[in-house]
């Protein structure tokens, strides 16, 4: 059987790659025809902030200004805003988000060969992304969180490529990319200090530099978003120091707030006053971090069905624990150590914010999770292909 395998590693690899592609292509045609997967509508999906973003697009097209957190999404509203200019139906957006979906797993999988030289990694990262019908529901809405998803993985792409080539031309690419996925999504300006890691660490410095350089720049990152009017300001309509106090883990959901202690005097007008009351309360506020980021990365309420968490936790479960042995083999490999920077920024961001209801803040970096997933597989295999020859 081993034999067989070994001599027809392309014939599979074609089968399993083939497979995963109609899947994702199924999953999104049941759910345009019955919305099975996601709302339970037909055709292209509206909610929460899909009217901010054709109302962008609009204030766009009509040349007026944008107005408080929109500019955080200007990339999105510029495509809706093109789409409408071209007078393409309004279906359109749906087939760029599944075209640059299935882009991003082609990215995916040339991540997964620059980290371990072979085909596995890669491959079982592609599968998962495509065929998790939690991250595909995602491409028929109007909302950022498709895009968004695929610009993660196009980002740490770019990345990669960076610390594997050291070129002018990878460097340009990459900050680019980094630009457009900042204006996408907020949580993009988190790859910004992600991204001037990966330059310090391409660059021929001395390891002692580059810890003192990589430390500098999350302080300075940190000092920016503390000083900058623009992103002090719209840091602060989220309401953090209000959210800490109160203990929020989950938006929307109130009966799963965790008792805080109480500063009535800690002024709540800005943000950064949160520094004082972690100072003062670092345990609780540690606990609340760790709440957060549990809802998120677990994907499961209380108040969700058996039936429901069990499917949840079979696309999650098992590729936590092989991401964990993915990065202990490879905690050494540049690729990887960036991989899980990136899903360390957007673990804080949730970390100091809250989770959402539905954990879609988690699947902008759930690919990253299935890439270290896949090479704690390859790790594996490895492992036994060394155990059997030493059998031999």
């Amino acid at each position: 059987m081993l034999n067989y395998l070994q001599k027809n590693k392309n014939l599979i690899f074609y089968i399993i790659l083939s497979i995963s592609v109609i899947c994702f292509l199924y999953l999104n045609f049941i759910n345009w025809q019955s919305g099975k997967i996601s709302n339970g509508e037909v055709g292209v999906k509206y909610w929460l902030d899909t009217e901010r973003y054709i109302g962008g697009a609009d204030k766009i097209i009509n040349g007026n200004d944008l107005t408080g957190r929109d500019y955080h999404y200007t990339g999105y509203m510029m495509i809706l805003a093109l789409i409408q200019i071209l007078n393409l139906p309004s279906e359109s957006i749906v087939f760029i988000q599944i075209a640059l979906a299935l882009f991003a797993a082609y990215l995916l999988f040339d991540i997964g060969k620059l980290l371990t030289k072979s085909k596995i990694a890669g491959l079982f990262a592609v599968a998962l992304f495509l065929c998790n019908p939690y991250i595909v529901k995602w491409h028929l809405y109007i909302l950022t969180e498709s895009l968004y998803t695929s610009f993660v993985i196009i980002s740490f792409w770019s990345f990669a490529k960076v610390l594997t080539t050291k070129t002018l031309k990878y460097y340009l690419i990459s900050f680019a990319i980094l630009i457009i996925t900042m204006s996408i999504r907020p949580n993009g300006w988190i790859l910004l200090p992600v991204y001037i890691i990966v330059v310090i660490i391409s660059l021929k410095i001395s390891f002692k530099h580059k810890i003192i350089s990589g430390i500098s720049v999350f302080g300075i990152f940190v000092l920016l978003l503390s000083t900058v009017p623009i992103f002090n300001k719209n840091i602060q309509l989220t309401s953090p120091v209000d959210n800490l106090q109160k203990g929020v883990t989950v938006w929307g959901h109130d009966e799963l707030n965790l008792e805080m202690p109480q500063e009535p005097e800690i002024d709540k007008s800005n943000w950064t006053s949160g520094y004082e009351y972690i100072v003062k309360h670092p345990w609780p506020s540690m606990k609340l971090a760790m709440v957060r980021s549990g809802y998120t990365l677990i994907h499961i309420r209380p108040f969700h069905s058996p039936e429901y968490k069990m499917r949840v936790l079979f696309w999650i479960i098992p590729a936590y624990i092989l991401a964990f042995i993915g990065i202990w083999y490879y905690r050494k490999n540049q690729i990887c150590l960036v991989g899980l920077l990136m899903i360390i920024g957007h673990l804080l961001v949730i970390a100091l914010s809250y989770a959402e209801h539905d954990s879609r803040f988690d699947i902008y970096v759930l690919p990253v999770f299935y890439l270290l997933a896949g090479i704690g597989l390859a790790s594996i295999k490895n492992f036994l292909n060394l155990k059997c020859k030493k059998i031999k």
